[in-house]
C-alpha cells in the first residue's frame, strides 16, 4: 500500500522529467491552446493543429515530424548546443524514402502526411548560468532542429516561438535557462545568393581569367600580356626546380614544413570556432597553444625566411646599390617605391581574390547551414576588405576580415622598414649596423616588458585575449624573427661566421644554453605557471630557437659539405623535389586552408568526434584538398599575376632609363 502510494505521488514529477523538450510540442500546444479563442486561423495554424491531432492520434507521419526534430540536453554544460533532429526523418513525412530498402512495417513508411513539410532551424540564447562560458567567444546559440508545415513563413514562426519559450516550451527551469529566440532559418539556397553583387563579381573575374588562359594557351592571341596566362607555360615553371642564384631551396622545404603544422593547428581551432564548442576539443586546443607553444611558433619560420631573403636579395645587387649612391634623393624614392610596389604586388592580389571567393563562400554557407555562422566572414569581408588591399588588416584585430592573413600585413609593413633600412645603409653602414642590433635588444625587451605588464593568467581564454591583442598581431613584436632573418642574410653575403657561432664558440656554451632551455621548459610545461617573467622567457626564448634553427638550416645548404651527418640529411630532406614543387604554392596553401576547415566543419560539423586519431585524419584530408586548390590557384592566378607585374614593372623600368 505504501509502494503504491509513493508511485502515485512520484508520478507526476516522473511525467514532468520525462517530457519532451521539442518546441515543436510547445508550438503545437500553443496553436491548439489558442484555436478556440481565434476567430480565423491561418493556414499554417491549421496544419499545425492538423499536426498535434495526428499525433494525439499516434498517426506515424506526425510521429516522423516529432522525431525529425530536435530536442534534449545532452552535454549542454560543457558545450553542446546541437539538437537539429534529422533533415531525412522530414523528408520521410513527405516522401517514402526508404522505399528501395526494406518491405517490412510498409504503415510506416507509406503513412505520408497530406501537407508537405520542410526542416527549418531555431536559434535561441540560453542565458543561462549552467552553460560554460569562455572569454574567448560568445556561449553558443541552441540549435533547435523544426520540421514544419512547408506553409509556415518565417515571421509566423518568429511571433510563435518567443511564446513558447517563455511559457517554458523548452523546460527551461532544469538549467535555469531564461532562453531568447535570436533567428530562425531554412537552409536552402534561394535565388538572392546568385543574384548577388560578390557572386556575380566572382564570376565576372573567374571568365576573365579562364578567357585569358585558354587564349593565351592555345595561341589564339598574341601579346606578352596574354602570355602571362599561358597555362602550360606556367605549369612548367611551378614544376622547374632552379636552385641557384635565383631560388635557395632549403627555403622551400621550411616554407612547406611551417604550412603544414600551421594547418595542424588550424584544423582544432577553426573547428572549435565554428561548430565544435565541445568541452574535448577546447581542451586539446589548449593544449596545443599552453604546452605545446612551439606548434604557433612555427609560423616565425615565415618572418625569418622574409628578412633572410630581403637583405640577401638587395645586398647581392650591387647595380642596385651603385645606383643608390649616383642617384639623387628623388631617384631613390623612386627606387624604393618600385621595390614595395613590386613587394605590394606579390602579396595582396592573391589575397583580394581569396578573400572575395570567402564572401561567396560564406554567403553560401548563410543560407544553407544548419549552423550559425559564429564569424559571418562575408559581412566582415565586405565590410573591411580595405584593410586587406592596403595590408593593414593586423590593425584592426576586432574586425579583421579572414583573422589568419594577419601575417601578410605583417610581413609587408617589416619589409617596409627593411627597405628604408637598406637604401640608408648604402650611404651610412655603421649606423645601420648598430641601429639594427639597438632594434633586436629593444624588440626583446619590448616584448618581456609587454607580456609581465599583461599579467596573464595560465588560461587558455585569458592567454588567447591578451595576446592577440597586444601580441600575437603585433609587428612590433614580430619583428624579432624577421632581424634575425636578415642578420642572418647580412653576414653570409659578407662571408662571416655565423651569429650563433659568435655567441657559442665551444661546447661548454652550448651546454650551458641547453640547460637553461631544459629549465624554462619544465617550467612552462607546470600545470599552474603564475610566473609571468618565466612565461615571457619562455615565449622568446621558443621563438628565438625556431627563428636560429631555421637560419642556421638556410647557411647549411650553402656550405653542406662542413655540416654534421644530421643537418646533412636534414638539408637534402628539404630541398627534396616534391617540397620544391609544394614550396611553389605555399602563399595560396596558406591563404586558402582555414577556409575549406571552415566548408568542412559548416557542411558536416559535429558528425565526427573531436579525438587525435580523427584530427589526425582531418589534417591529412585538408592537406591534399588544400594542395589541389592552392595548385589550382597559384597556376591561375598567382603566377599569371606576378608574372604581369614584373613585365609591367620592366616596362616602365625601361622607359624611364630611355627618357
Amino acid at each position: 500500500m505504501m509502494l503504491q502510494l509513493l508511485l502515485v505521488l512520484l508520478l507526476p514529477a516522473i511525467g514532468r522529467g520525462l517530457e519532451s523538450h521539442s518546441l515543436l510540442e510547445g508550438i503545437t500546444h500553443l496553436v491548439a491552446s489558442s484555436s478556440n479563442a481565434i476567430t480565423q486561423l491561418t493556414s499554417c495554424q491549421r496544419q499545425l493543429l492538423a499536426l498535434h491531432d495526428a499525433w494525439q492520434r499516434r498517426e506515424a507521419w506526425a510521429l516522423k515530424a516529432f522525431d525529425a526534430s530536435g530536442s534534449g540536453y545532452d552535454n549542454f554544460m560543457l558545450g553542446n548546443s546541437l539538437w537539429l533532429g534529422s533533415r531525412v526523418s522530414c523528408r520521410a513525412v513527405n516522401e517514402n524514402v526508404m522505399r528501395y530498402y526494406t518491405t517490412k512495417q510498409q504503415h510506416l513508411h507509406r503513412n505520408l502526411a497530406p501537407f508537405p513539410f520542410d526542416y527549418h532551424l531555431a536559434y535561441v540564447r540560453a542565458n543561462s548560468p549552467w552553460q560554460s562560458h569562455l572569454i574567448a567567444k560568445e556561449p553558443a546559440l541552441l540549435h533547435f532542429g523544426l520540421c514544419l508545415p512547408q506553409i509556415c513563413t518565417r515571421l509566423e514562426l518568429e511571433e510563435m516561438l518567443p511564446q513558447v519559450l517563455a511559457a517554458g516550451g523548452i523546460h527551461s527551469d532544469k538549467f535555469e535557462m531564461k532562453p531568447e529566440l535570436v533567428y530562425t532559418k531554412q537552409p536552402q539556397l534561394k535565388g538572392d545568393f546568385f543574384a548577388s553583387k560578390s557572386f556575380k563579381l566572382f564570376l565576372t573575374l573567374l571568365a576573365c581569367v579562364l578567357l585569358l588562359t585558354l587564349l593565351a594557351t592555345c595561341g589564339m592571341a598574341g601579346g606578352r600580356i596574354v602570355s602571362c596566362f599561358d597555362a602550360a607555360s606556367n605549369w612548367q615553371r611551378l614544376w622547374q626546380v632552379s636552385v641557384g642564384n635565383h631560388e635557395i631551396a632549403v627555403i622551400n622545404g621550411l616554407r612547406v614544413l611551417s604550412a603544414l603544422s600551421i594547418l595542424i593547428l588550424h584544423v582544432s581551432w577553426y573547428t572549435s570556432q565554428s561548430t565544435d564548442q565541445s568541452a574535448d576539443l577546447a581542451m586539446k586546443v589548449a593544449t596545443i597553444w599552453l604546452y605545446h607553444p612551439y606548434l604557433p611558433a612555427m609560423l616565425e619560420i615565415f618572418f625569418t625566411i622574409s628578412g633572410f631573403l630581403t637583405v640577401f636579395n638587395f645586398l647581392r645587387n650591387e647595380t642596385l646599390q651603385r645606383s643608390i649612391t649616383e642617384d639623387t634623393i628623388l631617384g631613390n624614392l623612386s627606387s624604393i617605391l618600385k621595390q614595395l610596389v613590386h613587394r605590394y604586388l606579390r602579396l595582396a592580389p592573391l589575397q583580394l581574390v581569396v578573400i572575395l571567393f570567402i564572401i561567396v563562400v560564406f554567403s553560401y554557407y548563410q543560407e544553407v547551414s544548419v549552423y550559425h555562422i559564429f564569424e559571418p566572414l562575408d559581412e566582415i569581408c565586405s565590410r573591411n576588405w580595405w584593410q586587406n588591399m592596403f595590408l593593414i588588416q593586423n590593425m584592426y584585430p576586432e574586425t579583421m576580415c579572414a583573422n589568419w592573413t594577419w601575417s601578410v600585413a605583417c610581413d609587408m609593413q617589416l619589409h617596409v622598414l627593411a627597405t628604408l633600412l637598406l637604401f640608408l645603409y648604402v650611404r651610412h653602414p655603421n649606423f645601420v649596423r648598430r641601429l639594427v642590433l639597438a632594434i633586436l635588444c629593444g624588440n626583446v625587451l619590448y616584448t618581456v616588458v609587454l607580456l609581465i605588464i599583461l599579467d596573464m593568467d595560465f588560461k587558455f581564454d585569458s592567454v588567447y585575449v591578451n595576446l592577440t591583442t597586444w601580441f600575437y598581431f603585433n609587428p612590433l613584436v614580430r619583428m624579432l624573427p624577421y632581424v634575425i632573418g636578415s642578420i642572418y642574410g647580412y653576414t653570409h653575403v659578407r662571408g662571416w661566421s655565423s651569429p650563433a657561432e659568435v655567441l657559442l664558440p665551444n661546447k661548454l656554451t652550448k651546454c650551458l644554453l641547453a640547460v637553461v632551455v631544459f629549465l624554462l621548459f619544465q617550467q612552462l610545461q607546470a600545470e599552474e605557471l603564475q610566473n609571468s617573467a618565466v612565461l615571457a622567457s619562455g615565449i622568446i626564448m621558443i621563438r628565438t630557437i625556431i627563428s636560429v634553427f631555421a637560419a642556421q638550416l638556410v647557411l647549411a645548404s650553402f656550405k653542406i659539405e662542413q655540416s654534421s651527418a644530421l643537418i646533412r640529411w636534414l638539408v637534402d630532406f628539404l630541398q627534396s623535389k616534391c617540397f620544391q614543387f609544394v614550396g611553389r604554392v605555399t602563399f595560396a596553401f596558406y591563404l586558402l586552408n582555414p577556409l575549406i576547415i571552415y566548408c568542412f566543419n559548416f557542411t558536416f560539423g559535429n558528425v565526427l568526434p573531436a579525438d587525435i586519431s580523427m584530427l589526425s585524419i582531418l589534417a591529412i584530408a585538408h592537406t591534399f584538398i588544400v594542395l589541389v586548390l592552392a595548385i589550382f590557384l597559384t597556376l591561375f592566378f598567382e603566377m599569371p599575376l606576378n608574372r604581369l607585374t614584373s613585365l609591367l614593372l620592366s616596362s616602365n623600368s625601361s622607359k624611364s632609363k630611355q627618357n
